[in-house]
């Protein structure tokens, strides 16, 4: 029991150097998103998605502490933390089309969310073409989609060599 505490607690930590790193690095921010995401996967397949639940949570909640800055972390909390637990759970005995739809409609979720919830800060910053109902829009919301397939793939790719190889409680 005190062994997959301290793992839970050791892998908010990792989550937590990873979105400190963001809000002082210029650039490679999502990369570190994506790397802050890593501690949150890897405690779902070693202990669950309850434990990955406590360590989004924990990473989320010390990282604006200890940062203090709450739009930092805002990738992490609205997307990238909570992606691994709906992964977990999206990804038991689909089939591949289905599996597919339901991540599409988490991401769009999650965009959308985050839209809704910041739209009176970042509204004025974007330009009028990418507010409006255009071309670019449709473009920019595929073009979306399509990074999202590959860091699916690259995400699911990372945790199959973790479990094949790594893996540290189920040998």
């Amino acid at each position: 029991m005190s062994r997959k505490m301290a793992f839970k607690g050791i892998f908010a930590g990792i989550a937590v150097v990873f979105l400190y790193l963001s809000t002082i690095m210029p650039t490679g921010k999502l990369t570190l998103y994506f790397l802050a995401s890593l501690p949150v996967a890897i405690t779902v397949a070693e202990l669950g998605a309850g434990a990955g639940i406590a360590v989004y949570f924990a990473a989320s909640l010390l990282n604006i502490l200890i940062t203090g800055n709450i739009t930092g972390a805002v990738p992490f909390v609205f997307f990238f933390g909570h992606y691994p637990v709906f992964k977990y759970f999206i990804e038991k005995g689909r089939k591949a089309a289905v599996e597919l739809l339901l991540k599409l409609t988490v991401f769009n979720m999650s965009i959308f969310l985050w839209y809704l919830f910041f739209k009176n800060l970042f509204i004025t910053a974007l330009p009028a073409k990418f507010t409006g109902g255009s071309i670019l829009t449709a473009v920019f919301i595929t073009a979306m989609q399509a990074v999202f397939l590959v860091y699916d793939y690259v995400f699911s790719r990372l945790l199959f060599y973790y479990k094949s190889k790594l893996s540290l409680f189920r040998r």
